[in-house]
């Protein structure tokens, strides 16, 4: 499966673009996602969809956060919820740096066995870059601390190709240390 991906995302290379796609930082995206969970004895597979955005307040500043549901089939489902605040710095006008603080909220349930429910502090930083016409990319990392399941470190990587100044088709994958992801969205600037 991912190397499906990366195959997408290489072919998207070689489609011209349509507009020169620029930073913006207020955005609605939808995503269907692939999840692989492995924390210690439990280790499933599911799918879900993901709900997330942006609002930029001043030239850098700017909210973030993002709703998941997951299905891992035999009654078992996930929630994650995050939300906070980042800061964007432009190295450049083809380079962004971004850093992140958020809550993260996760939920894992098991039908009737009952449910498992955690909270946690987040960090994360990384490059935001426009690598030709139609097409961005980002690289972050993240760390997140939980109350009760201790910490977690994550690569994002993720591509972007833009229809037109407005609208992109997102693809995406996230190596955590117990969740890997992979997912196909569709992102709406303002």
């Amino acid at each position: 499966m991912r190397f499906k991906i990366v195959g997408v995302l290489a072919s998207t290379l070689l489609v011209p673009g349509i507009a020169m796609a620029e930073f913006k930082y207020t955005n609605v995206e939808f995503s269907f996602i692939d999840v692989d969970f492995d924390a210690g004895p439990v280790s499933v597979d599911g799918d879900g969809y993901r709900f997330s955005g942006m609002y930029l307040m001043n030239s850098n500043a700017f909210l973030h956060g993002k709703w998941e549901e997951h299905d891992y089939g035999f009654g078992i489902d996930g929630t994650v919820m995050e939300f906070g605040a980042g800061y964007r710095h432009g190295l450049s006008s083809t380079l962004d740096l971004i850093a992140t603080a958020s809550y993260v909220n996760a939920e894992l349930g098991a039908g009737g066995f009952g449910s498992v429910d955690d909270d946690g502090l987040g960090l994360g930083g990384g490059v935001r870059a426009q690598i030709a016409p139609a097409f961005q990319v980002e690289a972050l990392l993240n760390y997140v601390n939980m109350d009760n399941g201790g910490s977690d470190t994550g690569v994002d990587l993720l591509g972007r190709y833009y229809f037109n100044d407005r609208y992109a088709l997102t693809v995406a994958t996230t190596f955590d240390d117990n969740v890997d992801t992979l997912s196909l969205g569709f992102r709406a600037e303002f």
